[in-house]
């Protein structure tokens, strides 16, 4: 972990890029919070070490991630509802690429399901990828007593309402 000048250098620096687009309103945090929640990151990162639950790579990764957080821009409403619309574009073009590669795999899907198939076959039609109906009858009957076959009729339903 870098020390505290070192973060709060990094805390000005985004501070003075942001004014000298008229953007500071856009920082997070200020620099007392900031400074603050530092010192909080590093108790976690303390305890962290001491439960052994996470290895050192997964330690520092949490512990950029939060400080990045803090010094990520904050975006208007407005900005945020076109990189999710700009994202759900992206993933449905994602999606329909996959199509064939997806069918192709569908039909290799046997009985007894696998948990992963099922999951599979989960995500797949939530992503409208497939349908029931291209699933045979023996696996759609398999498929239909599963939590995912559930997930989905409940899904259904609540969408219609």
């Amino acid at each position: 972990m870098k020390t505290t000048e070192e973060y709060s250098n990094d805390y000005f620096d985004k501070l003075n890029e942001l004014s000298s687009k008229g953007e500071q309103w856009r920082i997070q945090v200020t620099h007392e919070e900031f400074l603050s929640e530092i010192e909080r990151i590093r108790a976690s990162e303390k305890d962290m070490r001491k439960s052994e639950h996470l290895n050192e790579y997964h330690i520092q990764k949490n512990v950029e991630g939060m400080i990045s957080f803090l010094l990520m821009d904050k975006a208007t409403t407005e900005e945020a509802r076109e990189q999710c619309e700009s994202h759900r574009k992206a993933n449905e073009e994602s999606f329909a690429e996959e199509i064939p590669r997806i069918k192709q795999r569908l039909k290799q899907i046997q009985t007894p399901l696998s948990h992963r198939d099922s999951v599979n076959i989960y995500n797949w039609m939530m992503r409208k990828q497939i349908t029931i109906e291209m699933l045979s009858e023996t696996v759609f009957r398999e498929f239909s007593k599963t939590k995912h076959y559930e997930m989905i009729i409940r899904t259904e339903k609540e969408n219609t309402i």
